[in-house]
């Protein structure tokens, strides 16, 4: 995987994610579902205002720190890249599902959340072995 190519992906979703908001914007209530239990059921509220400032400084924090880390790290890159990028899939899927059930009422999917974060393990998995195997040789 290139690595550069992977930064513009990280900030696209980012984009989207935030224009899915601005577009929802008039159909989210003031009081706003932010967080989910383990029945994919709301147990955790907030203001819709709390709600976009939270959306806005993770989605775009995290592509910040994702560039930064990807242009800085000179041992495995991609494998960075490739760790930052199922990141940022998960949050916007996560965020993604939390506008759609605010402002049209859409269920909680819980797949949506479940595979990405199962590819992020195993890709930091494979991260982590790597680099025991790499430095354990040396």
């Amino acid at each position: 995987m290139n690595s550069r190519l992977v930064i513009p992906v990280i900030w696209v979703l980012a984009g989207a994610l935030l224009v899915k908001l601005g577009s929802a914007w008039s159909q989210l209530p003031d009081r706003v579902a932010v967080h989910f239990g383990m029945n994919m059921q709301p147990n955790g509220w907030s203001s819709k205002n709390a709600l976009a400032a939270t959306m806005l400084l993770i989605v775009v924090g995290q592509a910040s720190l994702a560039t930064w880390l990807i242009l800085g790290m000179t041992t495995s890159p991609a494998m960075i890249a490739t760790i930052q990028l199922v990141v940022s899939v998960v949050l916007v899927c996560a965020f993604w599902q939390v506008i759609n059930y605010n402002a049209r009422g859409t269920p909680f999917q819980a797949m949506w959340m479940l595979v990405p974060m199962v590819l992020l393990f195993a890709t930091i998995m494979v991260f982590l072995l790597n680099w025991v195997f790499r430095y354990s040789r040396a």
